[in-house]
């Protein structure tokens, strides 16, 4: 199969996964007439389980991914979308809707063979434009069910519940165009041209053992001699597996060391994983605070809010991904400043009183997050080996749901079990801590760069850029 056809296959299953036009108003379906749940039971008993069941799926998933090549990962991630949704609108019960949060998590960790499949199936000279392709339609099925939503809500065209018959839909045709994708014959650790290499050596010729057999050998010593020679096919397979996980362990090793010894990985890695967490919590239940502020009666455009900072989010990616900006030395400041200003707006969302105010603050959160968290991206990546990337990503999204976890067990879920608002002040406070501890190091950094005596530079030159880091 062609590249563009794979792209184009991709791209369908892309847009139609992230056509999800019911989750703007999730938590307004499961509070409202069709399921009757109370916000405290969704903020207490419902969502922390996403959470749970995302960090225990995604180390599980990152490497089942790679041993079964992909395509397989792919199906599952369209399968337990359209199970979650199912469930959704067939359940009544508070354990069914856990069963949804636990199905959605597994969603969330399959999506990694989406963003990889194309690195191990498409050649390296298309890697940009597939890319591209593909999340610009990852990107265009968010918008599109966004402003689908909104409108269909606003004009009285379907309810919450329709929306989700709609979502279930759209997964279930994702299925489809998963199952036509070609399968892979390589990955980067368990299926590797070096593990193959590795695990299957050549077997000695038995032609010259057996015609040095005297004739009047007895039959059966000869069917003894060639049993010896010939290896069993259960053995065989059972030594090239042992050898290629212990090949696999090796590479997932020198990797993983290559990385995390490299003071500027771990920095970045530090915030991404930190800010991510926060990040996490504040989406998943910034519709509760919504629910909390809306007057009776009032509109709700949770729909039109995704759509504006999906746009605006992705105009400035753009832009950031273009600028010279000197990171390596102004980095931590950069991430400093921002994450400051996200705790500010996140406590001004925990206690203001109008609804539009509360939306202008979580667009502009949305907006800084997705900025600062394409810097950290390629930031880690200029530093670390080729091919590593779905490792440390895969790594670095295990100890944001680790950290996510151990928040949730803290302000949500465990003894304290505070309301909606005085958690979005804890985390709002916790994005404050974040910025000064990195305006700490940010002040550090500069430091030692003056008393090294290296000259102050806010942005790099062009000389600078084809300098390749050290890995």
């Amino acid at each position: 199969m062609k590249w563009w056809q794979i792209s184009l296959l991709l791209c369908c299953f892309g847009f139609l996964k992230d056509f999800r036009p019911a989750e703007p108003f999730l938590s307004h379906y499961l509070t409202g007439p069709w399921k009757n749940f109370t916000k405290s039971e969704v903020n207490q008993y419902v969502y922390p389980i996403n959470t749970y069941s995302y960090l225990a799926c995604t180390i599980f998933v990152l490497l089942l991914t790679d041993l079964v090549r992909y395509k397989p990962v792919i199906i599952l991630c369209g399968l337990s979308g359209t199970a979650c949704f199912v469930t959704l609108v067939l359940g009544k019960t508070l354990f069914l809707m856990q069963i949804v949060e636990f199905l959605y998590g597994l969603f969330l960790s399959a999506e990694v063979a989406y963003y990889t499949y194309i690195y191990a199936k498409v050649d390296k000279k298309h890697y940009q434009e597939v890319t591209g392709h593909t999340k610009g339609a990852s990107l265009l099925g968010r918008f599109t069910s966004a402003v689908f939503g909104q409108i269909t809500v606003s004009f009285y065209l379907l309810d919450y519940h329709q929306l989700t018959m709609i979502t279930v839909g759209a997964f279930a045709i994702s299925v489809i165009f998963a199952l036509f994708l070609p399968s892979v014959e390589q990955s980067i650790y368990f299926h590797s041209s070096k593990n193959n290499a590795k695990s299957n050596p050549t077997l000695e010729p038995i032609d010259a053992s057996v015609n040095s057999i005297n004739s009047n050998t007895n039959q059966s010593n000869f069917n003894f001699n060639l049993e010896k020679r010939i290896p069993q096919p259960d053995i065989e397979k059972h030594d090239n597996l042992k050898q290629k996980i212990r090949n696999a362990c090796k590479l997932l090793w020198t990797d993983f060391r290559s990385a995390y010894t490299n003071v500027h990985v771990i920095k970045w890695s530090a915030w991404w994983a930190f800010a991510t967490c926060g990040y996490l919590q504040v989406a998943s239940y910034m519709q509760l605070i919504w629910i909390d502020i809306a007057q009776d009666g009032e509109k709700i455009y949770n729909g039109a809010v995704d759509a504006v900072y999906k746009i605006i989010g992705a105009i400035a990616v753009f832009i950031v991904s273009k600028a010279p900006l000197n990171w390596p030395l102004l980095g931590e400041a950069v991430l400093s400043v921002f994450s400051i200003l996200e705790g500010v707006l996140v406590i001004f969302s925990s206690i203001t009183s109008t609804l539009w105010v509360s939306y202008i603050c979580f667009v502009a959160f949305e907006v800084i997050y997705h900025t600062i968290i394409t810097i950290a991206n390629f930031e880690v990546a200029k530093y670390i080996n080729n091919d590593s990337f779905g490792l440390i990503f895969g790594i670095n999204t295990f100890l944001t749901l680790v950290l996510q976890s151990v928040l949730t067990i803290i302000v949500v879920d465990g003894p304290l079990k505070l309301d909606i608002r005085k958690q979005f002040f804890i985390y709002g406070g916790y994005f404050l801590i974040l910025g000064i501890l990195f305006m700490i190091m940010g002040i550090l950094t500069i430091a030692m760069s003056y008393r090294k005596g290296e000259r102050f530079r806010f942005f790099t030159t062009v000389e600078d850029n084809k300098r390749k880091p050290e890995v």
